[in-house]
């Protein structure tokens, strides 16, 4: 008895959503409760330490200024530590100077407008807008201007008492800025820990598009290297961002705190990884243009070799990620992985479908260009690791052919040859790419 086939999924190949296939709604809902959840615990983690800081700013310069100046209520002392030190890592030196800035041109408009128009609701109104607008044209800070607005604000609704008076305010704020430095500076802790959390995210970012891309190579899915093109695009920025900005402050504390001083050395590494990365991600995006435009050219053909070398380049960027977590950061392994990667960066090993077929005459053009951009990554994580651009170029394979009958392929480039044949121009290369290995040219 003939078992009944199954109707076949529509040109695209994908299965239609049927009822049955569908995710329940509560099952969705749960999943982004659950999503949820997990981030915010994760922004928790993250931040623990820097909040615990600012909680411990708050209380001792609370206490700090009712026992020097004898306030009954420093709540202000407390607000100012608090704000300082605030949640996340950013460059505190600046924000210490923008908040005092701010305070205390705050207070002195808040007491003058006081003076002249007294208190009561429109004189908020006015005072409010031209603290502001002075704020916006002194600077661009957001942190300043806020400061500049609230202070005068406070100063207009705040009733008198003989704590509460201009110099009450300028001395609270004075203590709480003062407190603020002293524990930001004193516990901070190590200033790689940022930089290291900062370059993990990125390198896991850049490793799931390589995994990504070489699914689609192996199954020839244009539609896979889409989705990865479209994610690198939107998030790769946002890691780039949070790596310089970890830099910077680690920059800070190993400058200006006494238990930052000693890891200065290692900070300096840590921030010239970013430069040859930052290249690598940028180049990342444009490798999976040119493979979307190749998957397209070649009409699905499966490629497991390039899926081999993107998967090569995944292992040397786990590498490198392994690396930076640790104490001495060492690259000798990441650089051997680098050295496999390079290994396939040929048109003629990248270019051959499962089938051991080479693609038309628009494959083979995009093809190459996908050749071309694969070495450049390989240059840019090469670099990343400290070496020159000369010395990660010797870590690829020529692309000089020989011909011996129908075998042709990549020779090695020897010490001799290198010194004997003139460097490639142009001219070879376009005489490589049209006359060697395209399967379309006229013999």
């Amino acid at each position: 008895m003939s078992r009944a086939r199954a109707p076949e999924p529509p040109s695209g190949g994908r299965a239609p959503l049927t009822p049955t296939t569908a995710i329940p709604i509560t099952e969705r809902a749960r999943g982004a409760v659950r999503d949820w959840f997990s981030r915010g615990l994760s922004r928790g983690r993250g931040d623990a330490l820097t909040v615990g800081r600012a909680a411990i700013a708050a209380s001792l310069a609370y206490l700090i200024s009712g026992f020097l100046w004898s306030h009954e209520y420093p709540f202000f002392a407390a607000i100012v530590a608090f704000i300082i030190i605030g949640f996340g890592i950013e460059k505190k030196v600046r924000k210490i100077v923008e908040m005092s800035c701010g305070v205390m041109l705050g207070v002195l408009l808040g007491e003058l407008a006081r003076g002249l128009l007294g208190s009561g609701t429109w004189q908020i109104l006015v005072v409010v807008f031209g603290a502001g607008m002075l704020a916006r044209l002194i600077d661009s800070s957001n942190l300043f201007g806020f400061q500049v607005a609230i202070q005068s604000l406070l100063v207009m609704i705040m009733p008198h008492t003989p704590s509460m008076t201009p110099g009450g305010r300028v001395l609270d704020a004075l203590t709480g800025v003062s407190v603020a430095i002293v524990i930001h500076l004193l516990l901070s802790g190590d200033p790689r820990r940022l930089q290291r959390r900062a370059a993990t995210s990125f390198y896991r970012e850049l490793e799931g598009t390589l995994i990504n891309l070489a699914l689609a190579a192996r199954s020839g899915d244009r539609g896979v290297a889409q989705a990865a093109l479209r994610k690198i695009r939107e998030v790769s920025q946002k890691y780039t961002d949070e790596w310089k900005l970890a830099n910077d402050v680690a920059d800070e504390i190993a400058t200006f705190s006494p238990s930052g001083l000693r890891h200065a050395e290692d900070v300096d590494r840590l921030q010239h990884l970013l430069v040859g990365s930052d290249r690598a991600m940028r180049n990342m995006r444009v490798i999976a243009r040119r493979q979307v435009e190749f998957l397209e050219a070649v009409r699905g053909d499966a490629h497991s070799t390039l899926a081999d070398a993107l998967l090569a380049a995944r292992d040397a960027v786990l590498e490198l990620s392994t690396a930076v977590s640790h104490e001495d950061v060492d690259f000798t392994e990441a650089r051997r992985k680098l050295r496999l990667y390079g290994s396939y960066l040929t048109p003629e090993m990248l270019l051959r479908n499962d089938e051991g077929k080479r693609p038309g005459r628009a494959g083979h053009f995009e093809g190459v260009t996908l050749t071309v951009q694969l070495r450049s990554l390989a240059i840019d994580l090469l670099q990343a690791t400290g070496l020159s651009a000369a010395e990660a170029k010797q870590f690829l394979p020529s692309l000089v052919v020989a011909a011996d009958g129908d075998a042709i392929g990549p020779r090695p480039m020897t010490m001799e040859m290198r010194a004997l044949e003139p460097q490639a121009t142009t001219e070879a290369l376009e005489l490589l790419i049209t006359d060697r290995s395209d399967p379309d040219r006229r013999r």
